[in-house]
């Protein structure tokens, strides 16, 4: 093998090895972003969710964060459920619980809400559906 042959294989095989690594990808299922129903709207990034929950008048009047969402086919996670109100500061954080089962591309979401003594949902949201509502503008 000449010097030039050495060379030319030298710069090819690692193009080739790099776009063979790039075509085969992940085998991996994508982990869903997004789930949602005409009740609530859940959304995923960097394992935190944000939930939205709409009330009377097409705009979200609730919201939940979960730190740490990793969700499985079971799970209960402890999070913030969030109520907007018309009077200073404007909003009311309490601890919340979050408790789930997902089963194929469906969600069933509850949130339990010790301070007020209750639970809202259960909403039953499905995989990849998106609602976007924008806050309640209150009095």
């Amino acid at each position: 093998m000449t010097v030039l042959s050495s060379m030319r294989l030298a710069l090819v095989v690692p193009a080739l090895l790099a776009w063979m690594g790039s075509a085969c990808g992940s085998t991996a299922p994508d982990r869903l972003a997004t789930w949602g129903s005409n009740q609530a709207s859940l959304s995923l990034a960097d394992n935190k969710a944000t939930l939205q929950v709409l009330a009377p008048g097409g705009c979200y009047g609730a919201y939940g964060s979960i730190d740490h969402a990793v969700l499985s086919a079971t799970f209960t996670l402890s999070g913030t459920y969030t109520q907007l109100t018309g009077a200073y500061p404007g909003s009311i954080q309490y601890a919340a619980e979050y408790a789930g089962t997902i089963v194929g591309n469906v969600m069933t979401l509850s949130i339990s809400v010790p301070a007020l003594q209750q639970t809202i949902g259960p909403f039953h949201l499905t995989a990849g559906v998106t609602s976007a509502w924008s806050a309640c503008l209150y009095p």
